[in-house]
């Protein structure tokens, strides 16, 4: 029978087993060595340890027993499994190779037996070309026999059939040397770089004719042939007749509907905005005249009133057709009955006094437009933009279905990309268009290769987005990407409001049809808003108004200020007035398309931008004090270099989250995003990226002179640290010093922590000290203690840890240490570090040649589709088919 009673073992590793009669004998011959026993342990003690575990079972089981995997062989009488349990495989003894090399990735093998198909098919073309050329060769007349024409013709036959048997059997090798994952030499392409004559010259004249550059816009696509010189710009834009009877058009609307923008109008014709308008426009127009005031720039008193009063008085002129040379032509629907969907320019040509026609935009802030009521599934949106760019293809003579799949389509994609809006891309080009190939290539990117630079920060302002990314060396870096909520859109409607207020002559005016009036609006905006300061003034110009079947009206008007307020608005985006969604609004929103998630882990996998998060956040480099800058790149620098580079990055608040709006200034959004570039690489890159300032896009690179104005806000806001050449060296010492500073707050912490471990010893009366050689975290063993009357009790035991790292501080203590040892920087000899260096310049690339910069970042895309790299980049149909989204992560340049 054994007994319930434990018995410590012994340092020798075996079981001693006292009992009152018994004592340790030494051995023969040896001298007597007189051993301590160790402590014995109480039945109570062993008692309430069997208890124990005794309850942590039947914790353990019940635990099982909810989750539903608990065995229940008394229930059912069967066995938990029957299989026999597999060892695990111990990963020293076995090694693979899987998925590490480039035969094993059927992309690698299908391009690599498509380049050794083109090479000998290459070979065989210059072959024949030759032979060609040599029969050719002049012959003369008494050398000629008549007799060889049959000869000749079945020579010739014969060598045609053997060309056929030669090219089946060269494409019978390459399939066979692709699946056996044969290695081909980089250079079987070589030959394709030499000079032939005849066809392979016509065929090189050629290249990029067959692919056809998408760059999708929140207002216009832009689309063509890569061997195009400008694109075809179609808007983004449907005209359908509405489900319901209810017209969404002017003339439908209900009686109480309130033109956009809305205003006030008191008895005396005043036109009025509210009161947070009114804040945002005063700070504006202070900047403005303080701008005035340091160029000498003399302002006349009282010009707005005298703009305003000269509009009060006037009077439309109305005139004739055949007066009017730049008549707008309306669509005429008796010549096209039947027709149920009008698209691009057609659509924004239908007459608004038509209430049976419904305007719908796929893509809005540059995504998939997902929350209006007209859509009411994700396939909806596909489909319209499906005809648009059939429409397109249309107009290009591109029109049978068998030929789009000899076509290859480039897609231009945004930096700050979310992937299920560029999945979905990929998979309508393939499925519903039906092109062959298809490849994807970011904005900044084809913006660098349309201006011929090599690294830039490219500034992107579009109709509803401003983008900005540094590129270098023609890839984007990450922590750079920046998306803003604004564009040129919010300026023709800040420029609208400045006029309304001014008694703009047109009161009527309705921005909500994006039709006449908006396209008025745009010509306005195009024609009169600017820059240069030296051009404001109290001036007059004129306008045209032009509404279906009526007569074109001839106004007159003068502006001031307004002309260099309004895009004054990029600056200081509270003058767009662009709320953020509530709560409660957020929550009510829908959302027609799931947010991108990895297919493993299941949690959002939408590329990161640290920059994004901090304008997201409102925590911009430009903002901060000197010292909190250069600690916050410091901390951010170590961030990077103890972070695991093949960790997945972490999803930025992008378009997916509708609660999150970026509305930063653009001179800080560009500060702050040239700054993570340097953070992210080195600072020695931060020169270039100042000294090749892009712009692109209609919203802001077509405004007169905004390159100075651009420059100037740089200058102003760009903390003088990040305008120095020495910003490396400065980094230097403020690592150093925070090097120091952080080791004496540990040697603090750890102090503390020593006083507290010894303070918790103490209260509980363990005088014993940890055995030399125990390892850390090991508990002190049980001791013995004695109460107040001195007796002592075996039972009484406690466990304190030795390891310091298991103590923690309080809130006060860690207050009190960084107190004790405050982190300060020598802000003197930091300017003088700084003053060594040379100042950063700021210089803003025009376009080449005088391009202009809306279509700059198509040509780029074109550019970049007859490069030869781009034959790496293509995903076939079939690719898509079998692997879907994942055929990017192989076929970009880029980590998507």
């Amino acid at each position: 029978m054994t007994s319930d009673t434990e018995h410590p073992q012994s340092e020798t590793g075996g079981t001693d087993v006292e009992t009152s009669n018994s004592t340790p004998q030494p051995a023969a011959g040896s001298p007597a060595v007189k051993k301590k026993a160790p402590p014995k342990v109480t039945a109570e003690v062993l008692q309430r340890r069997r208890e124990g575990r005794i309850k942590a079972a039947a914790t353990i089981a019940s635990n099982l027993k909810k989750t539903g995997i608990g065995r229940f062989e008394e229930e059912n009488k069967f066995a938990l499994t029957s299989v026999k349990q597999v060892p695990l495989v111990n990963q020293k003894n076995y090694y693979t190779d899987y998925l590490k090399k480039d035969e094993q990735i059927s992309f690698v093998r299908n391009w690599r037996s498509e380049k050794l198909m083109q090479s000998q098919n290459n070979n065989k073309l210059k072959k024949a070309i030759k032979k060609d050329d040599n029969s050719l060769e002049p012959k003369n007349f008494d050398d000629y026999d008549l007799g060889d024409i049959e000869a000749e013709m079945r020579k010739k036959q014969e060598e045609e059939e053997a060309l056929a048997r030669a090219e089946a059997e060269a494409e019978a090798e390459a399939a066979a040397a692709a699946a056996a994952g044969d290695d081909v030499d980089d250079d079987v392409d070589d030959d394709d770089d030499d000079e032939v004559d005849g066809d392979v010259i016509e065929h090189k004249a050629k290249q990029g004719y067959d692919t056809i550059v998408i760059q999708p816009g929140s207002s216009n696509i832009r689309i063509g042939r890569a061997t195009d010189a400008f694109p075809l710009t179609i808007p983004t834009v449907l005209a359908m007749r509405p489900k319901t009877s209810t017209s969404s058009s002017k003339a439908s609307a209900p009686a109480d509907h309130q033109p956009t923008p809305v205003r006030t109008v008191d008895d005396a014709g005043n036109v009025a905005f509210d009161a947070d308008f009114d804040h945002h426009k005063d700070i504006v127009t202070k900047d403005f005249k303080a701008r005035m005031k340091y160029y000498k720039r003399r302002i006349l008193p009282n010009s707005r009133e005298s703009a305003a009063n000269y509009n009060k008085k006037q009077e439309p002129e109305r005139i004739p057709d055949h007066n009017d040379p730049y008549k707008k032509e309306w669509l005429d629907l008796s010549e096209h009955k039947g027709k149920t969907v009008f698209i691009g320019e057609d659509a924004l040509n239908l007459p608004i006094v038509n209430n049976n026609w419904l305007l719908r935009f796929p893509i809005k802030n540059g995504v998939f437009n997902d929350q209006e009521s007209y859509y009411d599934s994700p396939e909806e949106i596909i489909g319209d933009l499906a005809c648009i760019i059939f429409d397109a293809l249309e107009k290009l003579d591109i029109t049978k279905k068998q030929h789009l799949a000899q076509l290859k389509a480039v897609l231009v994609i945004p930096d700050l990309y979310d992937k299920v809006y560029v999945e979905n891309w990929v998979g309508m080009l393939f499925k519903q268009i039906g092109f062959g190939k298809v490849a994807i290539i970011q904005e900044a990117v084809a913006a660098t290769f349309g201006a011929g630079a090599q690294s830039a920060c490219v500034v992107d302002v579009g109709s509803q987005t401003t983008t900005i990314s540094c590129v270098d060396e023609g890839l984007i870096i990450n922590d750079s990407r920046i998306t803003l909520n604004f564009g040129g859109d919010n300026i023709t409607e800040t420029f609208i409001k400045l006029l309304l207020e001014s008694s703009f002559p047109y009161k009527g005016i309705d921005l909500s049809g994006h039709n006449d009036d908006w396209e008025l609006a745009e010509s306005l905006k195009k024609n009169y808003v600017t820059f240069s300061d030296a051009d404001i003034a109290v001036q007059l110009y004129n306008f045209y108004k032009r509404k279906p079947n009526e007569l074109t009206e001839k106004y007159e008007f003068k502006v001031f200020d307004e002309v260099m307020i309004a895009p004054l608005g990029l600056f200081y985006p509270g003058l767009f007035q662009i709320k953020e969604p509530t709560d409660d609004e957020a929550a009510q929103k829908r959302s027609l398309f799931p947010i991108s998630v990895d297919q493993y882990s299941g949690k959002p996998n939408n590329p990161f931008s640290k920059a994004q998060e901090n304008i997201s956040e409102s925590l911009v480099h430009a903002d901060l004090a000197d010292d909190q800058l250069l600690i916050s790149i410091v901390d951010e620098k170590n961030r990077i270099k103890l972070a695991n580079p093949y960790s997945r990055p972490r999803p930025t608040k992008t378009t997916s989250n509708t609660k999150n709006i970026s509305l930063a200034p653009l001179e800080k959004a560009i500060i702050e995003s040239i700054t993570n570039a340097g953070i992210s690489t080195d600072f020695n890159k931060v020169k270039r990226l100042y000294d090749n300032l892009l712009i692109v896009g209609g919203g802001f690179g077509k405004i007169p002179a905004f390159d100075l104005l651009l420059t100037d806000r740089i200058n102003i806001w760009r903390p003088k640290f990040l305008s120095s050449s020495t910003m490396e060296e400065i980094l230097e010492y403020v690592t150093s010093e925070k090097l120091q500073n952080d080791n004496k707050k540990k040697e603090l912490i750890d102090e503390f922590k020593t006083k507290k471990l010894a303070a918790k010893r103490k209260s509980l009366g363990l005088d014993a000290v940890v055995k030399a050689g125990t390892s850390p975290g090991t508990p002190v063993q049980e001791q013995e203690t004695t109460d107040e009357n001195g007796t002592k009790s075996a039972g009484a035991t406690a466990t304190v840890s030795s390891n310091l790292d298991d103590i923690e501080l309080e809130e006060e203590e860690l207050a009190k240490i960084d107190k004790m040892v405050p982190f300060e920087l020598d802000l003197d000899y930091i300017d003088s570090i700084s003053d060594k260096g040379s100042l950063l310049s700021i210089n803003v690339l025009p376009p080449p040649r005088e391009f202009d910069p809306e279509v700059l970042t198509w040509k780029g895309g074109s550019v970049y589709s007859r490069l030869k790299v781009i034959n790496e980049m293509w995903v076939s149909q079939n690719d898509w088919d079998l692997l879907e989204s994942r055929c990017l992560y192989y076929k970009s340049l880029f980590n998507y």
